[in-house]
């Protein structure tokens, strides 16, 4: 897209002609486009209604809103971006730094006045447009600069800073080759002032290259660990944290009280499985403290119990039986419980678990889970069935 296909999409023969697409038929959606408009227009229509296809899964209103496959790619979802509003709730004004087409700056501007900026004129024109179709224009101001040169008013008393984190569609890993570099986000530190920065979900926080106190958030949407928000200047009473959102809430556990040591035990009843947010938070001895539970290993994040206890920040799985690995012994196991389809999960073992699950697999019978660990370093496999309900909150 460019700036003069972003001004004509807004107009009303764009909308005329956006019955033309179907998004399953580039090629005939394309020629008949082309009977009407110009290439370069055509294919901005195709993009934008094949993108707002996507962007419902994000967005309730994403039907309406204006992205590009990247920029879509790079926002986060609406309750996450929520969430992250919320924390910024009283601030005078928010900066919303590398603002891409505003998916996070329409969450800020319902908490506070806010300013998007961006060295990329075509996503400022998107970010004006959401802004406009969410009618907060007198709550936001956009501006295409350069972020690391650009200067913030006084009043500006939270930031949110979201790099680029892909070159050329690959992740980037290392934090000094974001776009700009994580270390950017020093030049905004003031002391009256709270910076959030947004990076991605494997980011090694122990090597950041601040001097003040970071405090990390690992955020899980709806399962899935979506990303890593670093604080600086935060008061937060907690140094990690792990926030799990779904579409109804959001629940926290973090480090603000210090467990004591953690029991080891061979598997019980009950087989627990950390989310991902609480596994990168580092604060699975944490749960285990909160639900009682005890590790298989001093080293790896399953835990057990006796009992299924009702938690958000685990799965649970009923343990059927286990022994010291060996497949020909898993495969004896599985035929006396009648087994159908086979799926096999590993935590600190070195074995292919897709080629084994195929292995183990039947056509017929029932469906059974074998996870693949160490207990007291030993591998071990145990059966599973699950996982298990457990709704409710934390005891």
């Amino acid at each position: 897209m460019n700036l003069d296909s972003i001004a004509w999409l807004q107009t009303t023969e764009a909308q005329q002609l956006s019955p033309l697409v179907h998004i399953d038929q580039h090629l005939a959606s394309m020629t008949r486009l082309r009977a009407r408009t110009t290439p370069e227009r055509a294919a901005a229509l195709y993009e934008l209604i094949t993108v707002r296809h996507k962007a419902v899964t994000k967005f309730h209103d994403g039907h309406q809103l204006w992205f590009t496959q990247s920029g879509l790619e790079q926002a986060s979802h609406e309750r996450v971006a929520q969430h992250r509003a919320n924390q910024l709730a009283g601030a005078q004004q928010i900066a919303d730094l590398c603002c891409g087409c505003g998916g996070d700056l329409l969450a800020f501007a319902a908490q506070a006045p806010s300013i998007g900026v961006d060295n990329d004129p075509v996503r400022i024109a998107l970010a004006q447009a959401n802004v406009a179709q969410r009618r907060l224009e007198s709550r936001v101001q956009t501006v295409v600069a350069d972020v690391t040169t650009f200067p913030l008013a006084e009043r500006v008393d939270a930031v949110f800073f979201d790099p680029g984190r892909r070159d050329q569609g690959r992740r980037i890993m290392d934090h000094a080759a974001y776009q700009p570099p994580l270390s950017t986000a020093q030049r905004w530190l003031a002391p009256h002032r709270t910076v959030a920065i947004k990076c991605a979900p494997g980011i090694d926080y122990h090597d950041v290259p601040f001097t003040t106190a970071v405090a990390v958030e690992c955020v899980s949407f709806a399962g899935e660990m979506r990303e890593t928000v670093l604080w600086l200047n935060a008061q937060r009473p907690w140094q990690r944290q792990a926030t799990l959102i779904s579409d109804q809430q959001v629940r926290t556990i973090n480090d603000q009280v210090t467990p004591g040591a953690i029991a080891l035990s061979p598997p019980l009843q009950y087989l627990y499985e950390p989310d991902s947010a609480v596994i990168r938070a580092g604060l699975v001895q944490h749960l285990a403290h909160t639900l009682g539970a005890q590790f298989l290993d001093a080293q790896i994040a399953y835990l057990t119990h006796t009992t299924p206890l009702a938690t958000p920040f685990a799965r649970c799985w009923r343990i059927v039986d286990f022994f010291p690995f060996s497949e020909r012994a898993i495969r004896a196991r599985l035929a006396t419980l009648g087994a159908g389809a086979v799926t096999v999960k590993k935590r600190g073992s070195a074995v292919d678990s897709d080629a084994l699950a195929r292995r183990l697999s039947r056509p017929h019978g029932h469906p059974f889970v074998v996870v693949l660990t160490r207990v007291a370093e030993q591998h071990t496999a145990i059966i599973c069935q699950g996982p298990i309900s457990t709704q409710g909150a934390l005891p």
